[in-house]
Parts: C-alpha cells; structure tokens; sequence
C-alpha cells in the first residue's frame, strides 16, 4: 500500500489510501480531489500505458499512474507548507510532471501553473487531472519564460538538472554557477516579493550505480539564507529580493564566484 501500484482501478485504490489518512480535513480534500476524475479515462490511461509500464523499472514514470497514492503525497507537502491556510494564491510549479501537485492546489483554492518538458504520458495525466501545464524545458544558465509572479514557487523530485553522461561514464549535473543563475533568474523575475522557493533536491548517481545527495548545493543554499532540511534534501527561500549563491549583494551582477563546483 505504500509503494505506488499504478494499475489497481483508481476507486478501489482510492479506498485503500483513504484508510491511511488519519487527519479528517486533509481526508475531505483528498475526496474531494478523486471525485473530479472520470475513473473511466484514468482506466483508458492504464490500458494506453500499461505495456510500457509493464516494460520499465518500477520507479520510472508510470508510477505516477497510481493518483491515489500520489494525491496523498503531494496533500502532505502541501500541508507542510501551509498552503491550505489561504495565504496562498498563485503556484508556480517547475518540472510539473504528472501534475499531481497542481491538483492539490487547485482543489484549495489556489491558481496553479506548471511547466514541463512535452512527455506524452506526463501531458495526459495533467489532462486527466485539468491542471494548467505548459511546455518549457529548463536549461542550465537559461532564463525561464515571463510567465508572471508567483506567491510560491515549487520544483519537487528536481530531475532538470541531470546533463547525462560523458565518456567515462559519469554523470553530469549542474555546477553551483548554474544553480546560481536558475535561483537569481527565479527570485528576481517569478517570485512575488515577499514570497517562497521551495526546492526539493534528487539524489546524484554516481559510476558504481550508487546515490547520494547533493550535499555541495544544499550546504550552498543554506549559506544563502535558506531553510534546509537535509534528510528529505528540500531548500526554502524566503523571497524579498533576488537571492544569490556567490555574493554577500544578492542584486549585484558580474561578481567573481566564491564557491565552485
């Protein structure tokens, strides 16, 4: 029950999750947000996905065909940040995927917007679910589109700043300047001041296949101010200004680097 079973019919999955929500008000939300999805498409979505899921490792993105458990997931990061008080209004959400999120805040009351790369199946789970997803794919040292400003700002799971791999095998990820350049770009030109960044970190791959967190930028955002939580690898800014990585003015421009990757 709590690892994600993507092809159980979404009522009886449904039921099952309901057992394991204990606090009434996020149970109502959690009701209210699987009752405006049509079980039938979502039955249609499996069967179009379900030799490809059936082909892939359990952790690849057809996880995400299991609503209920990841409506639970996201109802519980959205408490913790206490969007369901209604400070709230506007969400922007970076590397949207299946738009689980979205639904959350769009069942409290809160106008959501998330940005993605085209990937088929993350494009009709968003439908299925009537989020607002646009395309965008975000690239290191590369600004995101004006798409307005945000109260909050969110990316979860962050996959974005994955490069590949080289010759040698390793893999390759933004360096702290980009990290730089993504959260000076967002504080300054999405942020409604004052306002949140909330960042949840990957973990990185190393040649032997094994993980680990992405200590180096996490140690670099909590030296710029932010709230970390190393455990679940999240960032939150407090935004009142643009922020930077490097230098002690976070709205000054050109200055040399003092931490490299």
């Amino acid at each position: 029950m709590f690892a994600p079973q993507p092809m159980v019919p979404l009522k009886a999955r449904a039921a099952e999750i309901e057992a394991t929500i204990g606090d009434p008000i996020q149970l109502a939300l959690f009701r209210r947000i699987l009752d405006r999805v049509d079980p039938k498409a979502h039955l249609a979505l499996q069967d179009k996905y379900r030799q490809a899921a059936a082909a892939s490792e359990p952790g690849y993105i057809y996880k995400y065909l299991d609503l209920a458990f990841w409506i639970r997931d996201k109802i519980v990061k959205a408490f913790a940040m206490d969007l369901a008080s209604g400070t709230t209004s506007q969400v922007l959400d970076l590397g949207t995927g299946a738009g689980h999120f979205l639904a959350v805040c769009d069942a409290l009351g809160i106008e959501g917007v998330g940005i993605d790369v085209d990937v088929p199946f993350y494009i009709d789970m968003c439908a299925l679910m009537e989020v607002d997803r646009r395309s965008c794919r975000i690239e290191p040292s590369k600004a995101l589109p004006n798409l307005g400003r945000f109260d909050l700002v969110t990316a979860f799971q962050i996959k974005f700043d994955a490069l590949g791999v080289d010759g040698q095998g390793r893999y390759l990820y933004w360096s702290l300047r980009e990290w730089d350049f993504f959260v000076r770009d967002v504080t300054r030109n999405l942020v409604r001041y004052p306002g949140v960044l909330r960042l949840e970190l990957n973990s990185r791959v190393l040649v032997d296949g094994t993980r680990e967190k992405f200590m180096d930028v996490l140690d670099a955002f909590r030296s710029a101010g932010a709230m970390v939580e190393d455990a679940g690898s999240f960032a939150t800014f407090q935004v009142e200004r643009p922020i930077s990585l490097t230098t002690a003015d976070p709205t000054s421009e050109g200055q040399a680097l003092r931490i490299v990757f």
